[in-house]
């Protein structure tokens, strides 16, 4: 050979290794950087944090509500997967699966084969691992390079984790059809049970959807289903997952498939007020995909039973709607809460966005501040029309229906029958910038002006039913405000805490004066403006009627429960002077609610294993709101003037009573 020509062999040899090298490393280099895109599946499938359903739970622990965004998921370990559903997902989708290391060539060679011919039934050569990779991480574009990419990753994929955490990953991710993203909420969607209970023919049924879900759907095509389960039954026969007995008594069974689960949440007002707080607190992602566990102080019972009570009164959607919140005042829990009508209508809450004029409903703030300074329940004001001068002019006052004819009265009759007079005159004597600070100090939130017409309810924004309810609750309590609250404990799908709700009462009123102010709204339902609320126990409250008619309130406190009733239009200013041949009052339709609602919740509270919630110890303080509940004060007034006298927390309702 001549020089020249060893000169130009030896050339082409080192440009062919050059161009080899340059491939190589180029191949090399996008292999490492493929590997540092993939997550550790050590730890199991939250690893690669798939979207998981948030469970929002009731406080007896059943579920009333789920939250998803486009997946509906719920991650569970592969413990808890039948080997029967794990065996058949992989004879139907990947044979081979604990043979190879993610890309199975015998398995595309022979699928490329059968593409090649003319027969029906050919299997694919896409691997579990693969399958997986195309999920998680290599997106759904159809490049030439794309299956490349996705035999690389697979590849790595199987050095940085064993089968088992593959294999549980893909069982959570992938869909099944019907809205259903992984195996559990396949199993509840589909049989209405845990994936941990589902029988072999389930199994099959379920596996076999993975390939084509809208083609098998058992609901659209049983037949297709039935054949594509039995195919998957087969192909565990040959794989000898199971022997024949088995596949022939699999293959006899009914599909049993349950009927698609209504999506309509349990108290539709009450879940968006708590998911909207969880999203402020922790962000709409978490809410939506972080398999969230919301344990929530709904009481299910009483729910239906507030339902129940606003829907028998005005059925018709010509009818005014109702608010209903009720919550325990000791502890700040909301156990019910209808917000309208229909929620699905405009998804508005009226029971915490509805922010309406009070009414007569505000006159316990006036009536606290007042007693908070000194002023007696039997402290004589003039109750006759005024005209009071104040710095935008004057301000004339009304008494409803004639009420305050006689001239003078006390404190306490005007309470009962809500003397507007007579409110007007004291609003003026503790100054309206206090009564907007008692107001605050006892639950009010919204905003607040001194104006002297607070002391009617004529508020620049108006009140929620949420805050009356936290309100009166602080009377109820003696003096003690507990933060109103819908959620008791976050967390994540691990347990670990992420939020935590409620919070420390804390002293809002004298102990003095919130049983002073209680034992006046008793008379209110024991003989005034709410009697239609009147119950067989113990009960105060207070009506409230706005101009024209437009919003009519009850709310009042019994037992350990304080519930507030709205009546009125969505629209807000639509007179109320005829429905159902009447003009609506607080003593009409709202005070009928809450006594109709009141009485099956007491029923309840009083039943041995009524509630999962713990009851509070009663302190000292909190005992005299409730002494006349026994009877005593009924029995004998000497001792209703007694508690009026009540100064010393430390007594106890018999040493008061004995005393007197």
């Amino acid at each position: 050979m001549s020089p020249e020509r060893l000169t130009r062999v030896i050339k082409i040899v080192v440009g062919v290794l050059g161009a080899m090298f340059l491939a190589l490393s180029a191949a090399g280099l996008y292999l490492y950087r493929l590997t540092l895109t993939l997550p550790d599946l050590e730890t199991g499938p939250e690893s690669v944090r798939p979207a998981e359903t948030s469970v929002v739970y009731a406080a007896d622990g059943s579920v009333i509500a789920e939250w998803h965004g486009e997946q509906d998921r719920k991650v569970v370990p592969l413990a808890d997967v039948p080997v029967a559903l794990r065996d058949a997902v992989v004879a139907i989708e990947d044979v081979r699966f604990y043979e190879h290391n993610g890309v199975d060539a015998r398995a595309v060679v022979r699928a490329a084969w059968a593409s090649a011919g003319e027969a029906g039934g050919r299997r694919g050569g896409s691997t579990i691992t693969r399958q997986l990779v195309k999920l998680l991480f290599a997106g759904g574009e159809r490049t030439p390079g794309r299956k490349v990419r996705e035999a690389l990753l697979a590849y790595q994929l199987e050095t940085k984790a064993d089968k088992d955490r593959v294999l549980e990953t893909y069982l959570n991710v992938v869909y099944f059809g019907g809205g259903s993203y992984g195996v559990e909420s396949a199993a509840q969607s589909y049989f209405g049970k845990h994936v941990s209970d589902l029988t072999l023919p389930e199994s099959a049924m379920l596996a076999g959807l993975i390939g084509a879900p809208a083609r098998y759907d058992p609901r659209q095509d049983p037949e297709a289903a039935r054949r594509r389960r039995d195919l998957v039954l087969r192909r565990m026969r040959d794989a000898g997952a199971i022997g024949e007995a088995e596949r022939r008594e699999a293959e006899s069974a009914p599909l049993d498939v349950v009927a698609p689960v209504d999506p309509r949440e349990v108290a539709p007002h009450f879940v968006e007020w708590v998911k909207r707080q969880l999203m402020e607190e922790i962000g709409a992602d978490a809410v939506y995909e972080g398999g969230l566990r919301v344990h929530t102080t709904l009481d299910p019972v009483l729910q239906a039973a507030a339902e129940r009570a606003a829907r028998a009164s005005l059925p018709s959607p010509q009818d005014p709607e109702v608010a209903l919140v009720c919550l325990e005042h000791r502890t700040g829990r909301v156990l019910s809460m209808v917000g309208g009508r229909d929620y699905e209508s405009d998804r508005f809450n009226l029971a915490v966005q509805g922010r309406r004029q009070p009414g007569s409903a505000f006159k316990p703030f006036v009536l606290v501040t007042a007693l908070e300074q000194g002023v007696r329940p039997d402290d004589v004001f003039a109750s006759t029309p005024c005209s009071i001068r104040v710095r935008d002019g004057v301000w004339n006052v009304q008494n409803y229906e004639n009420a305050g004819t006689a001239g003078r009265m006390t404190l306490r009759a005007a309470t009962n029958r809500s003397v507007n007079a007579v409110y007007a005159r004291l609003v003026m004597r503790v100054g309206p910038e206090k009564v907007v600070e008692t107001a605050r100090r006892m639950g009010i939130a919204s905003p607040l002006e001194p104006n002297p017409a607070i002391a009617l309810g004529g508020l620049s924004k108006g009140v929620s039913p949420l805050e009356m309810a936290s309100a009166y609750g602080t009377i109820a309590a003696a003096g003690m405000l507990a933060p109103p609250h819908g959620i008791t404990e976050v967390t994540d799908p691990k347990g670990k805490r992420l939020y935590a709700g409620g919070g420390d009462p804390s002293r809002a009123v004298p102990a003095d004066v919130a049983v002073k102010a209680s034992l006046m709204l008793h008379e209110v339902v024991e003989s005034g403006t709410g009697t239609e609320a009147k119950l067989e126990e113990w009960a105060a409250g207070k009506t409230g009627t706005t101009q024209s008619h437009r919003d009519a309130w009850f709310v009042g406190y019994a037992g350990e429960l304080v519930t507030a009733v709205w009546v009125g239009y969505r629209e807000a200013q639509v007179d109320m002077t005829d429905v159902r041949g009447i003009k609506v009052t607080g003593g009409t339709f709202p005070a009928r609610i809450w006594k109709s609602y009141m009485t099956r919740a007491l029923e309840e509270q009083r039943a041995p294993a009524a509630s999962s919630m713990e009851k509070p110890p009663r302190d000292g303080d909190a005992v005299l709101v409730r002494i006349c509940a026994s009877g005593m004060a009924l029995a004998n007034k000497r001792c209703s003037e007694a508690l009026e006298m009540y100064l010393e927390p430390t007594l106890v309702p018999d040493r008061v009573c004995e005393r007197h």
